[in-house]
């Protein structure tokens, strides 16, 4: 079957939104024990400030996550009322969430889109929090229900959905998913990544009131309680008495830190809780602080504020080292971070240093963990790793971590380092390269791309370098470089290579490899039917046959002033002219794209001739309408013989039954 040409269509669409500087709702736990197998209470949101909006123009971008789990979370989204770009942006706030957390439990997460009161962003929370259930590794301790799951591996209350949240609106919110917020827009992703990581477990139980600081619920701390250390008392939050004076005065006395081992290692100083002078509900202790993890930080996501132009798509390595703490690495191999330790310097006799690596995880399989080739042996997280005899440029350096055992349990970062500076003139020579992928012959120009990977001895490696009149950067020793413009003649290429900082360095490849076939366009342009003449509209259809070889991959073809899009392949193609004026002259027609009009089909090798003009049948008087009028014109005339007689309508020159029937077969038709 012979493809058909559409005609061009665009679709043109505006969402205009406005929002005034905001303040989120946050989350309170409340409820009593139930259930004859373990404890759980049911969570209840509460209207108190949370995640505060600065109306201050940041335009910073954490991307998402290089390190995922071999093994990830199965997320489950009821969303209500929300629009589709909306429903979009979350979606891919899930996925991000899924990629980071392991469990054999489906996670259910109710969501609703609705106006939640000026300024206000969302909220979420777990919607049960469990005590004293099989697998729970503390007893007498909250579990959030997501976590409580995933640890019984089992659904504790199969009717409840596990995480619950709202988000408003009318927020001047930013959909897109790649962080580029514009001005006086809040990230949506941002929110939602923030928000979930609540329902998931960041939050504690601690509250004050007046002068009075209260922690736990119906006698049992939150798993997230347990691992917060009060640096001003040198212990434990666990070790002051609950609804004390002395523990208002820990909860706001700007001292909290989070002790545990995994989320220790995750950075020099122990991490920072939110602890300011003034208690800030549903702000003040299940956040870090905004003080320490700053606007555009790696860590910031868990803070209490987030400026307009912020986007924060990866939880950080704090984050992930509190929730391996609390429980949610139990299960599913994860390198959550990897950190730079220390480097050697340079050493003048091979120009080589070493680098120190500290790697997190948790759940590792058996085998080997390879960092960027290297082969160490699992030790435990933390782990320290070194690499050795790295080429020094003074170029980043990046690093790409896998266990042998699981490689999809891996991470993987872009200038984790920077190597220092070359410390030796050595040698200059280009050791291999490899080529990668080759473009088509464009037809527009005649030309192809082409891709190569160059790797250099180290005193080579260093600035930029020169290919065939093209420069580009090299990296750690080698340059990944796409050749661009290439001339598309089917001839041996010659590649030739020089750096720019030292022309003497400089290479020639022979041979490198084969341009592709020169491809020109062409096209022709047949007709296939001339249609009649439709008498109510006098015009007729033209169907055409167009054969094209090697069409440009953009731009318009355009057929006698009719736009199409271009054929995405050689061959042929039928379409249809409509609506072309019956006149009975000779025609004409051309082809041509309008991003190549060299290639082309001229209008005087495609030519028809158009069917006669059609009057209207009938249409006695003139009028456009066979009516009345034109049924007693031809009875006035009946019986006439000749011919010029009116209402001879089938040319026999008499006007007779035959007439009258035509025109009672065409009556109240309009010309």
């Amino acid at each position: 079957m012979t493809p058909s040409l559409v005609p061009l269509s665009a679709i043109c669409g505006l969402i205009l939104c406005s929002m005034l500087p905001f303040q989120s709702q946050a989350q309170k736990m409340f409820g009593l024990p139930a259930s004859s197998m373990h404890d759980h209470a049911a969570c209840e949101v509460q209207g108190c400030d949370g995640y505060i909006g600065i109306p201050e123009d940041h335009f910073l971008f954490v991307p998402p996550p290089s390190g995922l789990r071999s093994s990830s979370a199965t997320i489950n989204v009821t969303y209500n009322n929300f629009p589709p770009v909306a429903e979009a942006a979350f979606q891919y706030a899930v996925n991000i969430w899924a990629g980071q957390i392991s469990s054999d439990v489906t996670i259910e997460v109710d969501a609703t889109w609705a106006s939640l009161g000026t300024n206000i962003l969302g909220s979420a929370s777990p919607n049960t929090v469990h005590r004293n259930f099989t697998g729970a590794p503390n007893s007498g301790v909250y579990y959030p229900a997501a976590l409580a799951n995933q640890l019984s591996n089992n659904d504790l209350d199969a009717n409840a959905v596990d995480i619950t949240c709202n988000f408003g609106s009318d927020v001047n919110w930013y959909f897109g998913l790649d962080g580029n917020v514009p001005p006086g827009a809040y990230d949506f992703v941002t929110v939602v990544l923030h928000e979930l990581c609540h329902g998931l477990g960041f939050i504690g139980s601690a509250n004050v009131a007046g002068n009075t600081g209260f922690l736990g619920q119906s006698g049992s701390p939150f798993v997230y309680d347990i691992f917060v250390n009060d640096n001003n008392s040198g212990g434990s939050i666990l070790d002051i008495n609950s609804a004390t004076n002395a523990l208002a005065n820990a909860l706001t006395g700007g001292g909290l830190v989070w002790s545990g081992a995994s989320g220790l290692a995750a950075t020099v100083s122990p991490p920072g809780i939110y602890a300011p002078g003034n208690w800030e509900p549903g702000a003040s202790f299940s956040h870090l602080r905004e003080d320490m993890y700053l606007t555009g930080s790696v860590n910031a996501l868990m803070t209490p504020n987030l400026n307009t132009g912020e986007a924060i798509h990866d939880p950080g390595p704090i984050v992930m080292g509190m929730f391996t703490d609390i429980g949610w690495g139990v299960q599913g191999c994860s390198i959550s971070a990897v950190l730079p330790g220390s480097q050697l310097s340079c050493n003048p006799e091979t120009n080589t240093y070493s680098q120190q690596l500290i790697l997190l995880y948790d759940s590792p399989p058996t085998g080997l963990i390879n960092v960027n080739g290297s082969l160490f042996t699992i030790s435990g997280s933390p782990q320290t790793v070194s690499l050795n005899n790295l080429p020094a440029d003074g170029q980043p350096v990046d690093v790409n971590a896998f266990f042998t055992g699981d490689p999809d349990c891996a991470f993987n970062q872009e200038g984790l380092f920077a190597a220092p500076e070359s410390c030796s003139g050595g040698a200059c020579a280009l050791n291999s390269y490899i080529l990668g992928e080759q473009s088509a012959c464009n037809p527009i120009d005649g030309t192809y791309s082409q891709s190569v990977s160059l790797f250099f001895q180290y005193s080579a490696g260093a600035g930029s370098v020169m290919i065939n009149n093209q420069t580009f950067s090299v990296t750690n020793d080698q340059a990944d470089v796409t050749l661009t413009g290439l001339v598309a003649d089917g001839e041996p290429f010659n590649m030739l290579i020089t750096f720019m900082e030292n022309d003497a360095c400089a290479f020639a490849v022979f041979d490198a490899w084969t341009a592709p076939a020169p491809c020109p366009c062409s096209m022709t342009l047949e007709v296939d039917n001339v249609g009649v003449c439709t008498f109510d509209s006098g015009t007729y259809n033209l169907d055409l046959v167009f054969n094209v070889s090697n069409p440009p991959t953009t731009g318009l073809l355009n057929i006698g002033g009719n736009v199409f899009e271009v054929p995405d392949s050689p061959g042929s193609y039928t379409t249809t002219i409509a609506g072309l004026a019956a006149d009975g002259q000779d025609q004409t027609i051309g082809a041509f794209f309008t991003d190549l009009p060299s290639c082309s089909s001229s209008a005087d090798l495609t030519t028809w001739t158009a069917p006669e003009p059609c009057t209207c049948p009938g249409d006695l008087d003139g009028d456009g309408i066979i009516g009345v009028s034109d049924t007693l014109e031809i009875l006035a005339s009946f019986g006439c013989v000749g011919s010029d007689c009116v209402g001879d309508i089938d040319g026999d020159t008499i006007v007779g039954v035959s007439d009258i029937l035509q025109l009672l077969s065409v009556f109240g038709a309009n010309c």
